[in-house]
């Protein structure tokens, strides 16, 4: 049995962890190219094949992208959180995770921060969710009337004060925004008046919220997101994650 190799990935992921550091840091910014490799080899102290796998483990995290050809190389760039969303839902498709679970998941989310923003009452935040509210009254049906309306709950995600919840809600918006543009209706007297009764609702959330009633805006959220939750999956109840992203 041979295990000289061994020594290889590891040595990999400590150079690894090392650039990662000086990324996350600020030592080595954003958009910056990497010394070339024979530069790097040198200074690490390893070979050609330990530095590109730690390469590899950087470009699969999206801390690097990889130029090929003669004027390529490494460049640093900054993981997005739709790389961070993207990944959450193939682990929720591979979990075999419901729509409803998802669902329920982003009212335990939201509520609270819907109950925050009323607490708070940021100048910011409500102008930006007036803004959402103006757009929404004059929004015909269809599909780009149903993404002002989901825009409206990611609204509510971006403006709360905390960046952790902020993006665990994140993670699940395009899974949600997916299943309401595809799962359903985006035109007819159903489409219409669904559209109408989710606006009439965040009209009324956000006046609650400039009152500063807390109680009254988390309530009424929470009983939003759980009939939008029944309309969206009506029939559909045991659909998966994986069936709306497959």
């Amino acid at each position: 049995m041979k295990v000289t190799n061994l020594r290889e990935p590891k040595m990999a992921d400590r150079v690894a962890a090392e650039l990662r550091r000086q990324f996350i840091r600020g030592e080595i910014p954003e958009g910056t190219m990497l010394p070339p490799e024979s530069e790097l080899m040198a200074q690490f102290g390893v070979s050609r094949p330990t530095l590109r796998e730690a390469f590899r483990v950087l470009e699969s995290e999206s801390l690097i992208e990889i130029r090929r050809g003669v004027h390529g190389g490494a460049r640093v760039s900054r993981p997005d959180r739709e790389t961070l969303a993207r990944y959450a839902g193939l682990i929720l498709e591979y979990e075999g995770v419901s729509l409803k679970d998802v669902y329920e998941a982003r009212a335990a989310l939201e509520t609270p921060m819907v109950a925050d923003l009323a607490r708070r009452r940021p100048k910011k935040a409500i102008a930006e969710l007036e803004e959402i509210v103006a757009r929404e009254a004059q929004a015909a049906q269809g599909r780009d009337a149903i993404d002002i309306s989901t825009d409206f709950h990611a609204a509510i995600a971006r403006l709360t004060g905390n960046v952790s919840m902020q993006m665990m809600s994140e993670m699940l918006h395009h899974i949600i925004e997916k299943a309401n543009r595809t799962m359903q209706p985006t035109a007819g007297v159903p489409a219409a008046s669904a559209l109408r009764r989710a606006s009439k609702t965040h009209t009324m959330v956000l006046d609650l919220i400039k009152k500063g009633d807390v109680d009254g805006a988390s309530a009424l959220w929470n009983k939003h997101l759980r009939k939008a939750e029944e309309y969206v999956l009506s029939g559909n109840e045991a659909s998966t994650v994986l069936d709306l992203l497959a």
